[in-house]
């Protein structure tokens, strides 16, 4: 919570407010006279400036431990200790400053009935104006939780909206379309058993993305089989320019990852490298520990523009919603090589916790 003006000119409505309590119970209980409105106003000016300077101070402590037990007993795992603690922590502060204010007062204007019995007094009230104090500002920083809270839930919800589309916008590419209806054109009526599976493997590209495009995360056992649909399109058309390696720990097919990640490095690859019989376009899809590797040969189409990378920071993004954990992508003079984390259900969860 920052020193606005607001913040402020509440502390100084705070501070007479309670001056004017404390004058008043005191003169009740016969510990001051207050023998004229003149003096009440001074007394009130008086009391008031100096309540209002250690008012600020009181604030910004209760502050620094409300900060403080946030980070060491947190509202989430330990209720019984931060509420115990806090009581005591915000009783014992109250009382110090009423004491402390009590005996610089007192200094300058000593109390008729005395220091001792005044600063008791005192202690008792600050003690309980900080617990209210306190109170006020737990609840404010419930509520600016909960408000940031919202405003991240609506900020991540328009980011997956968006990133949805873009996703959704990129497998429904015009090039992609237009190749796979060339190659399709070019089976009818010369292959047409290959024409028709040709058809079926298409039909079940789209249905899968259609199926996931609104699912955070997919197994690596659905990538795998999508990549293989996807990439048994792909060898219709290049025939013996694509060569597919594939070798996967069975033990990572639960891992999760984001959907169609797979077919983004895949799709990348054919777009910006040669793939022909003559140069054909090596592809590896492998595990490494807790992650998948996708490598090509790197045998760049002459003039043709990799800058553009769409659809990588595309995926960065949704990584970036999942996992603390991001794709590396390495270029060397042979190869690509694309690194994308694995997420296990548990580390999803604690994420998400």
């Amino acid at each position: 919570m920052k020193a606005t003006r607001n913040t402020l000119l509440s502390l100084l409505a705070a501070a007479l407010l309670v001056q004017l309590l404390i004058i008043g119970y005191n003169h009740a209980t016969g510990f001051i006279h207050v023998r004229s409105v003149t003096e009440f106003l001074f007394r009130l000016a008086f009391s008031g400036t100096f309540s209002f300077v250690f008012g600020a101070a009181l604030f910004f402590t209760d502050v620094r431990v409300i900060r403080w037990l946030d980070a060491q007993l947190p509202w989430a795992r330990r209720v019984l200790p931060r509420v115990v603690t806090e009581l005591l922590t915000t009783a014992l502060i109250g009382a110090a400053y009423g004491v402390l204010v009590t005996a610089t007062v007192h200094m300058i204007a000593p109390y008729e009935a005395g220091f001792l019995r005044n600063a008791a007094n005192n202690a008792l009230i600050t003690a309980v104006i900080n617990l209210i104090m306190m109170s006020v500002l737990e609840g404010a920083s419930w509520y600016q939780r909960g408000q940031r809270a919202l405003l991240a839930a609506e900020t991540l919800e328009r980011e997956n909206l968006q990133l949805r589309f873009e996703t959704l916008k990129q497998q429904l590419n015009p090039h992609f379309l237009f190749n796979a209806l060339n190659t399709l054109s070019a089976l009818i009526g010369h292959d047409d058993e290959r024409a028709q599976t040709f058809v079926e493997e298409f039909s079940s590209v789209y249905r899968y993305t259609l199926d996931v495009i609104d699912r955070p995360m997919v197994t690596l056992r659905e990538e795998l089989e999508f990549a293989r649909e996807y990439l048994a399109l792909q060898q219709t058309r290049f025939r013996d320019g694509i060569r597919v390696l594939t070798s996967v720990d069975s033990g990572c097919l639960d891992f999760l990852l984001p959907p169609l990640a797979v077919q983004t490095l895949l799709e990348n690859a054919l777009k910006h490298n040669v793939a022909t019989a003559d140069q054909p376009l090596e592809l590896r899809i492998e595990t490494e520990g807790a992650a998948l590797v996708v490598r090509n040969t790197l045998q760049p189409r002459h003039g043709h523009d990799r800058r553009s990378g769409v659809g990588l920071a595309n995926l960065r993004k949704r990584y970036a919603l999942i996992s603390d954990q991001e794709p590396e992508i390495l270029l060397t003079n042979e190869a690509c090589i694309a690194r994308l984390p694995l997420i296990t259900s548990e580390r999803h969860d604690s994420r998400n916790h």
